[in-house]
């Protein structure tokens, strides 16, 4: 009996080593590489992931990196993506920053409403102040942060007009896992229920829930627009995603293979330009998909911020860690690229 439960425990011992990433990597050994996220057919997250599958292939021909996309949420939602790529069990991930927030918390501050004026500016703010903190705080979570991937504006949808915060009051949101998307609901005078993006369609039918915030892409894409054909182009935050690999993993891959597929992901400033491509082309063809937008008026877009104008203070109270650090870091940068912009 004691050997039995000998070789059971050193089964074990090995089989977390391997599931943890702390066992031995074999230089000679194929690696492997299980990609998690939820990315619709056809899409420009989808095509991405095909592409950067068709770059590894392209740059390890011999078969020593093989990748297996599972990018159809068979994961079964984005914190379960995050946890997979923290336990090894996946080793990248592709995820919002709503999805982030279960491990990164701080990632809710980057949602504070009405913050960043333009994309360029955002760009600025992501690219230059804000990338080095969150690579520190995702390592410290066990994972890697190679990029941001874009997402896009999010703006407000639901099944009737939404014209003022008065509009949403008493209705029910779908809202994703994220304090900054509560907070959010709670200060424009709306319930929220918290949901898998894949569950938002049948919640719509059935009147579980009146709307939600989305960006123009994903609204389309994915179906969205059919069920919900009212949209008002708030553009509150910019959600952007993350590209991350669980780092024990990533670190104790060859230097040449780690470089194969970091260089084999496509990089930001190209996913920037397609989805902002895509994003204004369906904006300017939304009533062909029978979608009633609304811009909100100077003054109707003055009452969505003054409604959200201290969300900001509560999402920091409420994630707390270095979520003022980020807030100020987000400040500087804005300051920064102002300066720059008036300077010229």
């Amino acid at each position: 009996m004691r050997l039995l439960a000998y070789v059971f425990s050193l089964i074990l011992f090995v089989t977390s080593a391997h599931a943890m990433g702390t066992a031995p990597v074999d230089p000679n050994a194929p690696t492997r590489v299980t990609v998690g996220a939820f990315a619709a057919p056809q899409s420009p997250w989808w095509n991405d992931w095909q592409s950067f599958k068709k770059n590894i292939q392209a740059a390890a021909p011999d078969g020593s990196i093989q990748i297996k996309l599972l990018i159809n949420n068979e994961s079964g939602g984005e914190p379960a993506t995050l946890t997979y790529t923290r336990r090894n069990r996946m080793q990248i991930g592709g995820v919002t920053l709503g999805g982030t927030s279960s491990i990164v918390p701080e990632v809710d501050v980057l949602l504070s409403p009405f913050f960043f004026d333009n994309t360029e500016q955002l760009d600025f703010v992501m690219d230059g102040y804000l990338l080095p903190i969150f690579r520190e705080l995702f390592a410290a979570k066990g994972l890697y942060l190679f990029q941001w991937v874009e997402v896009g504006w999010l703006n407000l949808y639901a099944t009737k007009p939404i014209l003022t915060p008065a509009d949403l009051k008493g209705q029910r949101m779908r809202v994703q896992s994220a304090e900054a998307a509560e907070i959010l609901m709670r200060s424009l005078g709306a319930e929220y229920l918290q949901m898998e993006f894949a569950d938002v369609i049948p919640a719509l039918q059935t009147g579980l829930v009146f709307g939600g915030e989305t960006n123009v892409v994903l609204y389309e894409v994915t179906g969205l627009a059919g069920e919900a054909p009212y949209m008002t182009f708030t553009q509150h935050s910019f959600d952007t995603g993350v590209l991350v690999a669980n780092l024990k993993w990533y670190n104790a891959l060859p230097e040449e293979r780690r470089k194969i597929i970091t260089d084999s992901l496509v990089p930001s400033p190209q996913v920037r330009l397609q989805i902002r491509s895509m994003a204004a082309k369906l904006e300017s063809n939304l009533d062909g998909f029978g979608v009633i937008g609304h811009m909100p008026t100077p003054a109707e877009r003055a009452a969505w911020k003054e409604a959200t104008k201290d969300n900001h203070k509560a999402i920091i109270k409420r994630v707390g860690g270095r979520a003022q650090d980020v807030y100020d870091a987000m400040v500087a940068g804005r300051a920064a690229f102002n300066a720059q912009r008036q300077s010229r």
